[in-house]
């Protein structure tokens, strides 16, 4: 059992917080039962597991580390005291992982009739990066599309946002040019959002399969991606305010197209 946060292994989890040695070293580092579990379940390339005896009670946990351990994945015990200075938690659980980088090319993303893929630009905030993943999961979005400076995905905020979307969520990350043509190539509509575009989304035809573009959260999408756009919406503003936060924007259109997809009217 590692007892020290001199340890070597402790000290790289902490430099795993900065997004240079992120990008070093193609692994990331999460921590909490649910996030960790969601890894072990949907297979993610899981590089080490970290908890601690002591305050890892979870039966399930504990099961899941034994199998990760049989299967040839390093599993290390550290002390309480060890894992509680890497934890970001206040009351940490005891159970956090390494995991390796994944994403696909645009390539690999299959394109089913029914196909609703996000492409996000230059996006800045994590929380919301991470957000908007944990809603694609619960609508059944087909993958997500970072383009440009976008936040990571594995940033901490954004994997604890994602509340383990991180690791069902497929991920590219084209260029805008590579985008547009997969898009055109496919035969995408694709749908961007305007508080100048003539009609409401609700009032709108969404027609799938789609991408849905979603721009930075102080200047929106570039004029170009507004251009080439097969259909814009606005989302209703009614009060003082003249946007929505980006997460919850992409939310609301994103039920819109599910709505539309299920015929619900209630």
């Amino acid at each position: 059992m590692i007892t020290s946060t001199s340890n070597p292994l402790v000290k790289r989890i902490r430099k795993l917080r900065q997004k240079k040695y992120r990008q070093e070293e193609g692994v990331f580092f999460v921590e909490g039962l649910r996030v960790v579990l969601t890894a072990v379940e949907s297979r993610a390339p899981l590089e080490t597991i970290l908890y601690a005896p002591e305050l890892l009670t979870s039966e399930i946990a504990l099961a899941a580390i034994a199998a990760q351990e049989q299967a040839g994945v390093a599993c290390v015990a550290v002390s309480a005291a060890v894992f509680a200075a890497l934890s970001e938690r206040e009351n940490p659980t005891g159970l956090g992982a390494i995991i390796h980088r994944q994403q696909r090319s645009l390539a690999q993303l299959p394109i089913l009739p029914n196909a609703l893929f996000v492409a996000l630009q230059d996006i800045s905030d994590p929380g919301n990066l991470g957000t908007i993943m944990r809603t694609m999961d619960a609508v059944a979005a087909s993958a997500l599309l970072l383009v440009g400076q976008t936040t990571e995905v594995e940033h901490p905020t954004a994997v604890k946002a994602s509340m383990g979307a991180t690791f069902t969520l497929p991920l590219a990350h084209p260029t805008a040019a590579e985008m547009w043509a997969w898009a055109k190539t496919n035969q995408l509509t694709t749908v961007a959002t305007s508080a100048h575009a003539p009609h409401v989304h609700w009032h709108t035809p969404l027609p799938r399969p789609a991408l849905l573009l979603m721009g930075n959260e102080q200047h929106g999408l570039p004029a170009d991606w507004l251009a080439q756009a097969d259909v814009t919406v606005k989302i209703p503003m009614l009060g003082h305010a003249t946007s929505l936060n980006l997460a919850v924007a992409t939310a609301v259109l994103l039920y819109e197209f599910q709505r539309q997809q299920t015929g619900a009217t209630t």
